[in-house]
């Protein structure tokens, strides 16, 4: 998961557009540029020359306008970095989820190379009683399929293994992994679910979005109602005409009559959906992790009677040594031996949700 961390291309694109984005966020927070206007007119014939005007002017807002931008900048600034976070996140549960799936598929394979060894064991016995004469062509048929069967589902699962390395060595910016065996997670399900989602709460940046983004509204409410405020121009002005050279300061006003109205109306209302959303949003995460946490509790209880279960009794030990003993018939041995390896494969599927769920409670862990 670091190595991920640290080669993931698309996490590597989000970093440099993070930084692109706050960047960004502090353009167009200063005053307006400054206006140089120059003008030449030339007069009547009868006039005394010509005319030469210049002016120079600066128009700004109410001056809290730009305390406010500034602070607002500071607000979606942090909104990036939860942004990254956010999305971060997602990648690396993702690849969580990958590497469950990858340590399930690696330990079936032990499983499952075992079984069809033992398979071909059988298989080559019964050959060796056709060629003798001792069994007939349909005993030796079940022995077949079932050594066929058993190397489809072992061939199936070497598929898996594959398709689950390469989506991993992608998530590593295609870069291969070197001998790694996943293994799952060691991490214990929290025992008061209420007091540890209040931690999971802190550090889920979609919930911790939701909140930024209302503040940063709050104060673009702020900055709204001093960008309705009387915008002020300040400049210099020079004049010369008929041999007279005229200076002077101008001064203006805007009247913020028409060109802002329901701005400030809007930003309120926008302020107020944000804060309803960021109730649901906190609301459904708690929804989504309750069930993630009842369904890991009842899995673990399931799991736990499967170990007791396969602990007890080994099936496959006394099965064989039935069936060597001729105390079963071959059909029913391996009606048997399909029983205790159907108990087996639920078992390694309980332990496989198990750990998915416990990935969805960990992703929140820190």
């Amino acid at each position: 998961l670091q190595t991920i961390e640290q080669n993931n291309t698309t996490l590597k694109a989000l970093r440099l557009r993070a930084e692109a984005d706050k960047t960004g966020n502090h353009t167009g927070i200063n005053m307006a540029n400054p206006e140089v206007e120059f003008g030449y007119l030339w007069g009547d014939k009868d006039a005394d020359g010509n005319r030469h005007d210049l002016s120079v002017s600066q128009s700004f807002d109410f001056p809290t306008a730009y305390r406010y931008k500034r602070q607002l900048a500071g607000q979606l600034e942090r909104q990036v970095d939860l942004v990254y976070e956010q999305q971060k996140r997602e990648i690396m549960f993702e690849a969580r989820n990958l590497l469950v799936e990858l340590a399930y598929r690696q330990m079936n394979k032990e499983i499952l190379n075992n079984r069809v060894d033992q398979a071909r064991l059988l298989f080559d016995s019964y050959q060796l009683l056709l060629d003798k004469g001792e069994t007939d062509i349909i005993e030796y048929n079940k022995t077949r399929l079932n050594l066929v069967n058993i190397e489809k589902t072992f061939q199936l699962n070497e598929v898996e293994i594959n398709t689950l390395t390469k989506e991993l060595e992608r998530l590593n910016g295609g870069d291969p992994f070197n001998e790694v065996k996943p293994v799952y997670s060691s991490y214990q399900i929290p025992i008061d679910f209420d007091e540890w989602f209040a931690l999971a709460k802190e550090v889920n940046p979609s919930i911790n979005l939701a909140a930024q983004q209302i503040e940063a509204s709050r104060k673009q409410l702020q900055l709204t109602r001093s960008l309705n405020l009387p915008k002020f121009s300040a400049g210099y002005t020079n004049t010369f005409e008929g041999g007279s050279n005229y200076n002077g300061f101008t001064v203006g006003v805007s009247i913020p009559l028409w060109e802002s109205k329901n701005t400030v109306k809007a930003q309120k209302a926008r302020t107020i959906a944000l804060q309803s959303e960021h109730q649901d949003n906190t609301l459904q995460f708690y929804n989504t992790l309750s069930g993630q946490y009842e369904k890991a509790k009842k899995l673990d209880a399931v799991l736990n009677e499967y170990k007791k279960t396969l602990e007890f009794s080994n099936d496959y030990d006394l099965l064989r040594k039935a069936f060597e003993k001729g105390k079963m018939s071959l059909i029913t041995y391996l009606q048997e031996l399909a029983i205790y390896y159907d108990t087996v494969d639920l078992y390694m599927e309980t332990e496989r949700d198990y750990q998915l769920a416990i990935a969805q409670l960990e992703r929140w862990a820190n």
